[in-house]
């Protein structure tokens, strides 16, 4: 089977879907990627393991017509060139651009929804728009088949679209190596050690977390913050590098830059925090701070309450305030037994649902469905 993925950016794809992709290439499907290449190592990096790359100029935050539709012209040429079996789209540009292409083409197609945005965030025109793209992609379409990472998203979209409720998904994230990610006490310090780690957005929550942490310095309590990110200069949300050097200069954090050893931050820490407003899937980073067994303060997203659940294996803030956050952070700061109940639970949670082997399993079956309802 030759499958086309087509999503944002390359980075995104390494970082959420390699496992799943490897295993189909392990199984014999050709596959390749359609993306913005931004970085060359990524795109060495899955050649090598057998992925086929096509680069493609995608502006994630244009709304010009001219710039959009000459992407769809770009795309739609790869396509003919590459004639798939199966299209998996993913984040919302690609899964526009790729449902009315593959609708017009009759191609089977899979769209992941890995949360479905800042777009649907506010009720304006942009929304509008978006919402009237999507129900002429699935309406009476019978080739396409929907991924979410949790139940919020699904009914969201189900309630703008009419299509049929046996070709939406709910598959838990992006599955987790609880091999690579297993479990392991904390390490005993004479400061509670917290960890950042997300794209340096300002709806990921960090600026809030700082001041939060300025807090309980001036209170005495012994705490320290590093910060892990990927700087992301395209992005209108984007925290500066300048500000989080500031923050750094003040003895607030510690700047760690880009980091691809996730894992060993993690198993420094005592407490991960991601006080996110954004609308996304299931955070990557919790599912892997929990198979470890750190505890996790989380924004009230749906997205990180599909794994935390509030006073039983984390903190989940009821409103994003200086208070708040400074409250759960004091709390798990002076309650070590409690982290520990929390981290313990937490790690099993993840054996039980959020394995990559059971999103592997699922995920292939969706492809199944795909081609078996295929018209």
């Amino acid at each position: 089977m030759r499958i086309i993925y087509f999503v944002n950016t390359a980075w995104y794809f390494e970082l959420h879907w390699i496992d799943r992709v490897n295993k189909l290439v392990k199984n014999g499907h050709e596959i390749h990627l359609i993306s913005n290449f931004s970085n060359e190592i990524i795109k060495s990096n899955l050649e090598r393991q057998g992925i086929k790359c096509w680069n493609l100029d995608i502006d994630r935050f244009s709304i010009n017509l001219f710039t959009n539709v000459k992407m769809l012209i770009g795309f739609y040429i790869l396509l003919k060139k590459i004639k798939p079996d199966l299209l998996h789209t993913i984040t919302i540009k690609p899964n526009i651009i790729g449902g009315l292409i593959s609708r017009i083409k009759g191609i089977p197609q899979i769209i992941s929804v890995v949360g479905l945005g800042r777009v649907f965030l506010k009720d304006n025109l942009l929304r509008k728009i978006v919402k009237v793209l999507y129900k002429a992609i699935l309406y009476k379409n019978n080739n396409v088949q929907l991924i979410f990472e949790h139940s919020s998203d699904k009914e969201t979209l189900a309630g703008i679209t009419s299509i049929d409720k046996s070709r939406l998904h709910v598959i838990d994230g992006a599955g987790i190596d609880i091999e690579k990610y297993a479990y392991e006490p904390e390490e005993e310090s004479e400061n509670t050690k917290v960890l950042f780690a997300s794209r340096l957005l300002k709806s990921k929550g960090l600026e809030l977390l700082v001041e939060s942490i300025r807090k309980l310095k001036k209170e005495g309590i012994k705490i320290e913050l590093s910060v892990a990110g990927i700087v992301d200069d395209e992005d209108p949300d984007r925290i500066p590098l300048s500000q989080v050097k500031s923050w750094e200069d003040e003895g607030l954090i510690s700047w760690l830059g880009t980091r691809n050893d996730i894992e060993f931050l993690l198993r420094k820490c005592n407490i991960m925090v991601l006080p996110t407003k954004y609308a996304e899937g299931i955070p990557r980073i919790i599912l892997e701070a929990c198979s470890i067994g750190r505890t996790c303060i989380v924004g009230n997203m749906p997205g990180c309450q599909s794994i935390i659940t509030d006073k039983v294996n984390g903190i989940v803030l009821k409103n994003h305030t200086i208070d708040t956050l400074s409250d759960g952070l004091r709390f798990l700061v002076n309650n070590p037994i409690i982290r520990k109940d929390y981290g313990i639970k937490s790690s099993n949670l993840i054996k039980d649902k959020f394995s990559k082997e059971i999103v592997i399993s699922k995920t292939l079956q969706v492809y199944q469905n795909a081609l078996i309802k295929k018209t």
